[in-house]
């Protein structure tokens, strides 16, 4: 599975003396830095998403500069798994046994399942996983901040007042085609939902808009490869559909389509995995220490954004369960019902289940934003909950 592809005051406000580390364990050891892992595909034949990374030192580096955490430096150990199962079980081994680090934070996901045994044997956790493979998103040692395919039950609420016909362009895989019947389900009974399907090999899209325009949609739902959406885009208002209202949600945003939305002045609306504190917050701190660790190379993607506030949370969430230990941690946040994200997503009970089928999926909240003059920005500050059977 794998649809990527993904603070202001409050979090630099986060308290990060709370708790003396207290002797040494995984990660850390005497006055040594702090060792979080992060794992991605960078060199890789299927994707490559080096801001992974890039996002987590960026991070690291505004935390270091606050202080760090407890007095601990923060240090990012990177492994590239190179879009592999094999990948992924050696860089498990490099991290979590030779690197030992405390825990993994921010990990792009679609290789986590490979990851997850070596998880167990070290007794420690994947936080803040974007959680894209099933397996993590049943491991209770994955733990997942953004709200994968929730995000596609959001966002009928999100739509203007007055559509009535959607286009869902699917991929032609089970799990698009999954997310499209359930996010049917949540559409007012006023709109009608006809659902598309787009081969991920595809690159002639003018049958899918010729089909759009031949339904009368007035709105068009995408859940399909991230690179086809620029050009199905520009094929769509190539053939007269200029009028059409593109919903988005943030998993699919690459700086292509951001271009392409901007340039063609399409209308949209974009469903954001995490809200303006994330957003302001991120883009702040790619601005001030960017530089100073070489650089991002994508700051709309959701899995860079996601990296840098598992990095960011971090530095709250170790102090408040007693020091860095992997075991203190996991018990900590089993506990917690009402987790401050400081702004990025609604609070997150991370005692409860509320996604069947995933049982890792905590966070049921989104926010609406918009591409506009080529940047992304948030148009409602209030998270939008996702509403069980549409109540």
């Amino acid at each position: 599975m794998h649809m990527r592809h993904r603070f202001t005051a409050a979090l630099a406000g986060v308290s990060l003396a709370a708790a003396g580390c207290g002797g040494s364990a995984a990660g850390v050891s005497g006055d040594g830095p702090i060792k979080l892992g992060i794992m991605a595909s960078v060199q890789s034949n299927s994707i490559s998403d080096p801001w992974v990374p890039q996002a987590a030192k960026i991070a690291a580096a505004a935390v270091n500069d606050a202080g760090g955490i407890s007095g601990h430096k923060v240090q990012i150990d990177f492994c590239d798994d190179k879009g592999t199962p094999q990948g992924a079980s050696l860089c498990a081994q490099k991290l979590l046994m030779q690197d030992k680090v405390l825990m993994m934070a921010g990990n792009q996901g679609t290789m986590e399942a490979a990851l997850i045994p070596t998880l167990k044997a070290a007794k420690t956790i994947s936080w803040a996983s974007q959680g894209a493979s099933l397996d993590a998103l049943k491991s209770d040692r994955v733990y997942v901040l953004q709200p994968v395919l929730v995000q596609y039950r959001i966002l009928p609420q999100m739509l203007p007042s007055t559509t009535r016909r959607v286009a869902y362009i699917s991929a032609d895989s089970a799990v698009a085609r999954e997310s499209g019947k359930i996010s049917a389900t949540y559409f007012p009974k006023s709109v009608g939902v006809t659902p598309l399907t787009v081969a991920l090999t595809a690159t002639d899209f003018q049958p899918i808009c010729l089909k759009i325009k031949q339904i009368g949609a007035d709105t068009a739902v995408v859940a399909t490869a991230p690179a086809q959406i620029p050009s199905l885009i520009q094929t769509c208002h190539q053939i007269g559909l200029t009028d059409l209202q593109w919903a988005i949600p943030s998993i699919e945003l690459t700086p292509q389509l951001v271009k392409t939305v901007s340039d063609l002045k399409q209308k949209n609306t974009v469903v954001m995995a995490f809200g303006k504190a994330a957003v302001d917050g991120f883009a702040a701190d790619v601005a001030k220490y960017g530089p100073k660790v070489g650089g991002i190379t994508n700051t709309v993607a959701d899995d860079a954004l996601n990296a840098w506030l598992a990095v960011k949370l971090a530095a709250k969430i170790i102090p408040a369960a007693g020091g860095p230990d992997a075991g203190k941690i996991k018990a900590w946040l089993d506990k917690q019902r009402s987790f401050d994200t400081a702004g990025a997503t609604a609070p997150i009970d991370f005692t409860a289940s509320p996604v069947p089928g995933t049982p890792r999926v905590k966070n049921t909240s989104a926010s609406k934003g918009e591409i506009s003059g080529g940047k992304l920005v948030v148009t409602d500050p209030r998270p939008y909950t996702f509403r069980p059977n549409g109540s």
